[in-house]
């Protein structure tokens, strides 16, 4: 049911737009199986990226474009290797109605925004919708699940994401496959410096509030606090290292209230500097509940969870999952400051050795660990589907 006029008139533009487009989609497309590869929108870094290069390395028969808006800083190294569909333009509507398989990192939306339309053009022109996923799930997300989502094959990164995915998200058997994601292939071959990696996630209640309203949160104070911390910089002085704190993609935009006096200290925004790049060659993670911390341990390097609104995260922003980062985390979980200090230096002086026990876990998580994971999310989509 459509609820206001706004949604009524964006419903019947997108039926007129997309009854005009289809039969010129058709003849131009003739004969041709369009794959379409989406991630944010905005950016070329995550699953859909490394997916794209791989079809375009190894597949070149397919006819694969990678969808993102014109005013990205990353378009030269999509144009470098394959070709572009621009958001908005006419061509990608024509791509997005004629597609038969979209390769999806974060969950396509229609370019009217009505979940319905890209609903109806999925059914009436059988496409298959693969979902490669931004990062592991370790929680509840209902977002994802078959009612809300449906897609046709759920990618899932780890043992216990997809035993989890399988039993709780209600797909359907075969539905959901354990490939390993698409970037884990890149994370074999690394050069690690003496870099520390600070790298919280958002919070949801975040979404609307001012920058005034951000600097009085919690989430502020304690990581500003940090960062201000004269132990912190003595740290980074004495074992020469440098301190690198890049916050997630959506608190970004108030990354301005965020200071330190040491030059070690690096504030890093999401222009100058690639969360892929810093996964990769920073030896220490030290996050609060992101994901990130999956890509982390994959390589083999140690994580710090520093969890100081614990209870509030699990009430307001998440529901819990399969995942218990005191039972099955790849590092210590800390709630106060002063101790987070203690292991950040421990670590370090012990040249960032990961610990035996967090190796071991590390191992069981990850069965997988090779660099053939694009190729299994490609042949399972081939053998899954009439390609």
């Amino acid at each position: 049911m459509i609820k206001n006029r706004d949604s009524v008139f964006v419903y019947i533009l997108a039926k007129i737009i997309t009854a005009i487009l289809t039969p010129i989609s058709k003849i131009r497309y003739k004969g041709k199986k369009i794959w379409l590869v989406v991630e944010r929108g905005y950016d070329a870094r995550d699953n859909g990226y490394h997916m794209f290069l791989y079809l375009r390395k190894h597949h070149p028969e397919i006819d694969v474009w990678y969808v993102i808006t014109r005013d990205s800083a990353d378009i030269n190294k999509i144009e470098r290797v394959g070709k572009i569909a621009f958001i908005g333009s006419i061509n990608y509507w024509m791509l997005y109605i004629s597609a038969a398989v979209i390769l999806d990192a974060h969950r396509i939306i229609f370019p009217s925004g009505n979940r319905r339309i890209a609903q109806e053009i999925k059914k009436s022109n059988n496409q298959k919708v693969i979902f490669l996923q931004h990062g592991i799930i370790a929680n509840a997300l209902p977002m994802y699940y078959k009612e809300r989502a449906d897609f046709d094959l759920f990618i899932c990164g780890a043992k216990p994401e997809y035993d989890f995915v399988s039993k709780n998200y209600h797909y359907n058997r075969g539905e959901v496959r354990y490939t390993g994601l698409a970037r884990f292939d890149s994370l074999h071959n690394f050069m690690i410096k003496r870099k520390v990696l600070i790298m919280p996630t958002w919070r949801r209640w975040f979404a609307n509030q001012s920058i005034n309203e951000f600097s009085q949160s919690e989430y502020y104070e304690r990581w500003n606090g940090l960062l201000n911390n004269p132990l912190l910089s003595e740290i980074a002085e004495k074992y020469d290292i440098s301190i690198i704190f890049y916050p997630h993609e959506k608190i970004q935009r108030f990354l301005d209230v965020f200071s330190s006096p040491n030059k070690r200290i690096i504030i890093a925004n999401n222009i100058e500097y690639e969360v892929h790049s810093l996964l990769k060659e920073c030896a220490l993670l030290i996050t609060d509940y992101s994901s990130v911390n999956f890509d982390f341990a994959y390589m083999n390097k140690p994580v710090l969870y520093y969890q100081f609104d614990y209870e509030e995260v699990f009430q307001k922003h998440v529901g819990h999952g399969y995942f218990d980062y005191r039972q099955m985390g790849f590092g210590e979980c800390v709630d106060e400051e002063t101790e987070l200090l203690t292991y950040i230096e421990q670590y370090v002086s012990y040249g960032f050795q990961i610990k035996q026990k967090y190796y071991e876990r590390i191992k069981g998580f990850f069965p997988l660990h090779d660099t053939n994971n694009c190729e299994r999310i490609y042949r399972e989509i081939i053998s899954t589907f009439d390609l």
